[in-house]
């Protein structure tokens, strides 16, 4: 036991750890610094939410480290039905939790708040560790890769049903993992683009161009798709010719629909015709 002891504080990787407890410091502060009331000094207070929030900190630290001192072979023998169980939990939140600001993801326990999808974020990693630790196993093959995508979209899935978007987003970051373990760039690349695309759609999608009609975002993701398709043709196909002949069409769809929108708006002017009897 003492030389289990000794191997797992050796292999303990002590810069993330310290990186971990740097955050989770400066983020109880920043509870203190938002929740502060004037006259109120007592931050260790289960009754202000800095104090739940360091009683909620020292748990975390008393049940991290009783997670490294279990045998790594429970891990691997419990991380199915862990991730089984979550998925059963989180079917069962919606019908549960009480609405919180339009989400029904908490379940209260008495005083105490919780919100499974938080779990299941760990109980998915296992899932997903125990899988692609099997014999044999790569990305290239659809009957591997197509089961550790669906261990992924079903949790986010039965999240997104509970309302509550910002957590279900947080598994897309599985995907970094995936295309780190042989997963085409591509795919990684086409998520990364259409991010940008609704990023970019919903934040200019109010702002009109001069004909009043035509969206700054509807026009900014039609240009960024013509473009960003020549460089995915230049990347594999390696043809210059039909790079430049993407490229020197680029302009032309945007500005068409600039064009139409245009033209629609003069046609519905009171008294305008095109020269038509």
């Amino acid at each position: 036991m003492a030389y289990t002891n000794d191997s797992i504080w050796k292999s303990v990787d002590w810069m993330t750890i310290c990186i971990y407890l740097m955050l989770v410091i400066f983020g109880w502060f920043s509870v203190c610094g938002a929740s502060y009331d004037y006259g109120e000094i007592d931050f260790f207070s289960f009754d202000t939410r800095a104090g739940r929030q360091f009683v909620w900190i020292c748990c975390s630290l008393g049940l991290g480290f009783i997670l490294m001192m279990l045998e790594d072979k429970l891990y691997d023998m419990f991380a199915y039905i862990l991730y089984g169980a979550m998925l059963l939990l989180l079917l069962v939140t919606p019908f549960l939790a009480e609405d919180t600001k339009g989400s029904y993801s908490w379940i209260k326990f008495g005083p105490v708040s919780l919100q499974p999808a938080e779990f299941a974020k760990f109980a998915t990693a296992l899932a997903l560790a125990k899988f692609m630790n099997v014999y044999g196993f790569t990305m290239s093959k659809l009957k591997y890769s197509l089961p550790i995508v669906g261990m992924v979209l079903l949790p986010m899935l039965l999240i997104i049903l509970q309302r509550e978007t910002g957590s279900a987003l947080v598994y897309l970051a599985f995907f970094f993992m995936f295309y780190r373990e042989g997963m085409p760039g591509s795919i990684l690349f086409a998520g990364i683009c259409a991010v940008v695309y609704f990023v970019v759609g919903i934040r200019f999608d109010n702002e009109l161009m001069a004909d009043d009609c035509t969206s700054i975002g509807e026009f900014s993701v039609l240009l960024l798709i013509v473009i960003l398709s020549a460089l995915l043709v230049n990347s594999y196909c390696k043809k210059a010719s039909v790079v430049w002949y993407i490229l020197g069409i680029a302009p032309v769809v945007p500005c068409w629909l600039y064009y139409s929108r245009i033209m629609s708006s003069l046609l519905m002017l009171p008294g305008f015709n095109m020269g038509c009897v």
